[in-house]
C-alpha cells in the first residue's frame, strides 16, 4: 500500500493547518506543522531552540538549514511511518531540493486564496500563548470572549497579522512558493482546491479532489 506523503501549499489565511489537521484525522497519520515545530523548539529552551527564537523575535525567516533538521527530526519518529501531512514547508525551490534529500511528497494540495480575502481573514485571526488559534468573527472563543476555552489565557494578535504585515508576507509567498507549486506542477503532483468557501465546503471538495487518486480512494473508502 502506498504511504500517504501530503504537502500542503497556499498563502496565509487559506487555511492550510485546519485542512491538514482533518485529513491527518481522517488519514490516521500525524500532521506536521513547520511553524509549530518551531514555536516547540523554541519553547524548548534547546541551543537550537534559543537559536529560533533569537530569529522569531527578530521578525526573520529561520534559514533553510535550520528549518529542515527540524522537520527531519520530525519525520524520523515511529508515527510517521504510516504517512504524513506536513504544512508550512517547503516554502521555495531550494527548500524543495533540501527535502527530497529525506522525503518526498506524492501529493501536493494547493489551497487557492485571493490577496484581499487572506488579509481580511488573518487581521481578525487570534491565538492564546500555546498556539490555539481562533477568529474573531468565523470561530470567535465559545465560554470568554477574548480567552481560549482551552488554558483560559489572553487572546492576542500577532505581529505578522497586521495588514501591512500580511501585504509583505503575501508578496514574498507569490515571489517564493509559487514557483515551487509550478515545479511540482510540472511533476503532476499539485491538486487545487478553492479556499474562499467556508471551512467544511473546502474540506468536501479537498475529499473529492483526493479521491481521483485511486490509491487514496481506497483509503478514505474505508473510514
Amino acid at each position: 500500500m502506498t504511504t500517504p506523503r501530503i504537502v500542503i501549499l497556499g498563502p496565509q489565511g487559506a487555511g492550510k493547518g485546519t485542512q491538514a489537521g482533518f485529513l491527518s484525522r481522517r488519514f490516521r497519520i500525524p500532521h506536521i506543522s513547520a511553524g509549530d515545530l518551531l514555536r516547540a523548539e523554541a519553547r524548548r529552551g534547546s541551543p537550537l531552540g534559543q537559536r529560533i527564537a533569537r530569529i522569531i523575535d527578530r521578525g526573520r525567516l529561520v534559514p533553510d538549514e535550520l528549518m529542515s533538521s527540524v522537520v527531519r527530526a520530525r519525520l524520523r519518529r515511529r508515527d510517521a511511518k504510516r504517512g504524513w501531512i506536513v504544512d508550512g514547508y517547503p516554502r521555495f525551490r531550494q527548500q524543495a531540493k533540501t527535502f527530497n534529500r529525506f522525503a518526498r511528497p506524492n501529493v501536493v494540495v494547493v489551497l487557492t486564496l485571493s490577496d484581499q480575502q487572506a488579509v481580511r481573514r488573518l487581521v481578525g485571526r487570534r491565538v492564546c500563548p500555546n498556539g490555539h488559534v481562533y477568529h474573531i468573527r468565523h470561530h470567535p472563543p465559545k465560554q470568554k470572549r477574548g480567552y481560549c476555552d482551552h488554558d483560559g489565557l489572553p487572546l492576542h494578535q500577532r505581529d505578522d497579522d497586521t495588514p501591512v504585515a500580511i501585504r509583505r508576507r503575501l508578496r514574498w509567498h507569490h515571489q517564493q512558493t509559487d514557483p515551487l507549486i509550478d515545479e511540482y506542477r510540472r511533476q503532476n503532483l499539485v491538486l487545487e482546491v478553492n479556499a474562499h468557501p467556508p471551512i467544511k465546503a473546502v474540506y468536501r471538495h479537498l475529499l473529492e479532489v483526493l479521491k481521483n487518486i485511486p490509491w487514496l480512494s481506497s483509503r478514505l473508502k474505508k473510514k
